[in-house]
């Protein structure tokens, strides 16, 4: 274990995908990623333990509700945040089991802050902690 706090990112969006990474990579976060949302659960089944998992709603096969919920089945108790360009989704992502709710377009700072309140001690370590 590196001390980086783990954050699982799952969105069909490769661009978005890659880019977020590669940023919150920058800030010191360790990241895995997934396109496809069974193959996330998969994952999530097999034994990998996020500190955060971000979910886009709008994917093939399952969307982000149904996706935490199978995670959830799996065992994950991290947090989730939802991530979607349909504001009305930010209210019902409470009911199906997400800690917050990220509106697309979101400004990188904004979506940082959010993940650092949502994981233990308030903000992740720098990148060069071991």
């Amino acid at each position: 274990m590196t001390g980086k706090w783990h954050v699982l990112i799952v969105d069909d969006e490769l661009d978005l995908l890659e880019s977020v990474a590669w940023l919150l990579e920058t800030e010191g976060f360790r990241v895995s990623t997934h396109d496809d949302p069974r193959q996330a659960v998969a994952a999530i089944c097999d034994g990998l333990s996020p500190d955060l998992v971000m979910l886009d709603y709008r994917m093939p096969w399952l969307n982000g509700s149904q996706t935490l919920r199978q995670m959830r089945d799996c065992g994950l108790t991290a947090p989730a945040v939802l991530v979607s360009a349909m504001a009305s989704l930010a209210a019902e992502s409470a009911d199906a089991g997400f800690n917050e709710a990220l509106s697309k377009p979101f400004e990188f700072d904004q979506m940082v802050r959010l993940m650092r309140s949502l994981l233990p001690g308030g903000r992740a370590p720098s990148a060069g902690m071991a």
